[in-house]
């Protein structure tokens, strides 16, 4: 009887712990599965979070551009609204027009002489005061009571010797910066086209067989019609003798 009493007991409470058991094992894991979701909520707010500040930034720094470009605006929309006496008048300009009006010049130049039919290579010197021309074997002479002078100019492509007689201006004494000796030069004038520019001006006549250039442009010449470029050479346009034909001619 004791023994089926005791049975009885063991089996009743035995029986529903295999019940309690498997209870127990489908909970546990539901429990992970909602820490899981938990967890990748709590990220993506992380993320949210992150982003927002990054927009944030971004929408602070263009709000500062904005705020830059409107005082810039500020600053031009200022300037437009200056009065009409504050606008500098118009020749405050004819400077820079005239400027740009002039022919400009590089230190070395092809000029057209008319009188003699020559163009000769020139060296453009704002140092020298007046154009000086490489003359040879001149000679001072009278023709009809006036003083004449004879002289030499060399064919600048086949050095053939070609006479030419001007009547003379006046007589000059130049004294060489290198030495001290002075030295008495006739004066002629003569008509002289550069690129655009053609003029009546004086020449000294000299020997220049030492130096490299036929013809010296000097200041007489390039005063108020030329401006020089001594970074470049040859680049006034060069006037043919018959574009350029009874421009700067004058009389012997």
């Amino acid at each position: 009887m004791n023994s089926s009493i005791k049975s009885l007991f063991f089996a009743a409470v035995m029986l529903p712990i295999p019940a309690w058991l498997a209870a127990c094992g489908t909970v546990a894991p539901d429990e992970k599965v909602e820490d899981r979701r938990m967890e990748q909520l709590l990220v993506g707010m992380d993320r949210c979070l992150t982003n927002q500040t990054l927009v944030n930034e971004q929408l602070r720094s263009q709000e500062r551009q904005l705020d830059q470009q409107k005082l810039q605006l500020d600053v031009m929309t200022e300037g437009l609204a200056a009065p009409v006496d504050d606008i500098p008048p118009a020749d405050a300009c004819a400077g820079l027009t005239e400027t740009y009006s002039k022919q400009v010049v590089g230190q070395w130049e092809l000029v057209w002489l008319p009188n003699l039919q020559l163009a000769l290579p020139a060296r453009i010197d704002t140092g020298a005061e007046t154009a000086s021309l490489d003359a040879r074997n001149i000679e001072l002479f009278e023709r009809d009571g006036r003083r004449w002078v004879r002289f030499e100019i060399l064919h600048p492509d086949t050095g053939e010797p070609l006479l030419m007689e001007r009547k003379l201006k006046r007589m000059v004494v130049i004294i060489q910066s290198n030495t001290a000796e002075s030295e008495r030069r006739p004066v002629i004038k003569l008509g002289v086209t550069i690129g655009s520019i053609s003029q009546t001006a004086e020449f000294t006549l000299s020997n220049r067989n030492h130096l490299d250039y036929q013809l010296l442009i000097g200041r007489n010449i390039l005063q108020d019609v030329m401006v020089v470029d001594v970074s470049k050479k040859n680049i006034a346009p060069y006037v043919t003798a018959q574009s350029s034909a009874g421009s700067g001619e004058i009389a012997p």
